[in-house]
């Protein structure tokens, strides 16, 4: 039989193996999530990246509930956590929008009965975390809206409106109440009526969760994911409560799905006018000229080059940052509470162009390099010799850096490879690129005469 006959007959009945075409390249977001979902224990992940409007890449990874063995889904519902804080911004700017309040309203205005030091107070300050307000710490569960309120105008203000930004709870239970007043209606209601409804967000919502002496009871939400915790590299559940009366600030829940409809919808100018964007996102001035890290309910913060917008949710169960000039965000939900926010910048590393890199300096007191790699190593490892790199003023420094979270952020980068000396700064304090496998990062650094260090945080 000729040759060719024959590799025509047996290509027929399948016994000829024609050559592979050569395999497609593995999405690099992929990887990214399948790595730190290994390497940090994390069950279930959804991710997406919207860019000018068009949902450009959106994906479920792995497990909602593993005692039910139920995959994350794109209509699967995360709790965001203090993510919520974006759409309490959201709905002043759509309020100011409307003309039913004012950004430099004094609070006074809304809430007649407080204080006269909160006269110089303004409904902004509130959203931007620079309003001077006293954080109620000790609210229980059971507290009303009403208490708080009035727990805070009994207290004197913590520091003058507008003189620095401090993180807390208390200025959005505060702001809460005047977006109720303003607009009408509840805070759920609102954001029904003016964000979820218009954007067919369907799976997002409070689930109204309430303590009943020993019992806890709130709303069926369809397809919630599990939250997890992790103690000793062993997955337990983990409750993330929420009262109702902290809604401003935290507990909502929502899918990769129904975000991405929303930023879809926000760069398509469908919830904001371009002009109010720009108000979320502008960190606040200070009254010494400094910039605070904070915009209206979001958080403003340089990154390589750029300027994230957004918030961290957990800090870890939501991650939602976007870059303004080129409409883009990056959403990354999990199911997993303790993960440093790695995945959303690593996918953000993938979107931008590379940076030249910092140049290195000779190093003058090697012994410092030497005890921040004993300090990552270790503490990566979960090795309380970490510790050990630390000169006896420096505890606290070594305490945050054996932290679980400190631990998953270490762990997530991948083995250390190299420290180098970037810069001595006038006050002794010393900058060091750190280059891990999987992501170089840039972390201050000061010490003792022998080398071990007293302060030592990522910059």
């Amino acid at each position: 039989m000729p040759r060719t006959l024959a590799l025509l007959l047996a290509a027929a009945v399948g016994t000829w193996a024609t050559p592979a075409l050569s395999a497609p390249r593995p999405d690099p977001i992929d990887l990214i999530v399948d790595r730190q979902m290994e390497l940090n224990h994390i069950p279930g992940v959804a991710v997406a990246v919207v860019e000018q409007g068009r949902i450009v890449k959106i994906a479920a990874y792995g497990t909602a509930n593993l005692e039910w063995d139920a995959p994350v889904g794109l209509d699967t519902r995360f709790q965001l956590a203090s993510a919520t804080k974006m759409f309490t911004g959201m709905l002043l700017m759509r309020l100011a929008e409307q003309g039913k309040l004012g950004l430099d309203d004094p609070v006074t205005r809304w809430l007649p009965d407080a204080p006269a030091s909160w006269s110089a107070i303004r409904v902004r300050q509130l959203a931007d975390h620079t309003s001077g307000l006293a954080e109620q710490r000790g609210a229980t569960r059971d507290a009303t809206l009403e208490s708080i309120l009035t727990t805070t105008m009994a207290a004197p203000l913590a520091y003058v409106p507008g003189s620095e930004a401090r993180y807390g709870f208390t200025d959005f239970t505060v702001l809460r109440v005047i977006l109720e007043k303003a607009g009408g209606d509840s805070l759920p209601r609102l954001l029904h009526k003016q964000l979820f409804e218009p954007l067919d967000m369907r799976a997002t919502a409070f689930a109204n969760a309430s303590d009943d002496g020993t019992v806890r009871i709130g709303d069926l939400l369809p397809r919630r994911a599990q939250i997890y915790g992790l103690r000793d590299d062993r997955l337990t559940t983990s409750d993330f409560f929420f009262a109702p009366q902290g809604y401003g600030a935290g507990g909502l829940y929502s899918s990769i799905e129904d975000l991405s409809k929303l930023f879809a919808g926000l760069d398509a100018g469908r919830v904001l006018k371009p002009e109010s964007i720009r108000e979320l996102e502008k960190a606040a001035t200070l009254t010494n000229g400094r910039r605070a890290p904070f915009g209206l309910g979001w958080i403003a913060r340089p990154y390589r080059g750029v300027t994230l917008a957004g918030h961290s949710g957990g800090p870890a169960l939501a991650d939602i940052w976007r870059i303004e000039d080129r409409k883009l965000t990056v959403i990354v939900l999990t199911n997993q509470q303790v993960l440093h926010p790695l995945i959303a910048e690593a996918i953000i590393d993938t979107l931008l162009p590379p940076l030249a890199p910092e140049p290195v300096i000779a190093d003058d007191r090697p012994a410092i390099a030497a005890n921040i790699r004993v300090a990552v190593t270790k503490a990566a490892a979960g090795d309380t010799g970490a510790a050990a790199a630390f000169a006896p003023t420096g505890q606290d420094a070594a305490s945050s850096i054996v932290s679980p979270f400190a631990r998953a952020m270490l762990r997530g980068m991948g083995p250390l490879r190299t420290v180098e000396l970037l810069e001595v700064k006038a006050d002794g304090e010393r900058r060091y690129r750190l280059a891990f496998q999987y992501k170089a990062v840039v972390w201050t650094a000061s010490a003792a005469a022998d080398g071990r260090l007293t302060r030592f945080r990522p910059e």
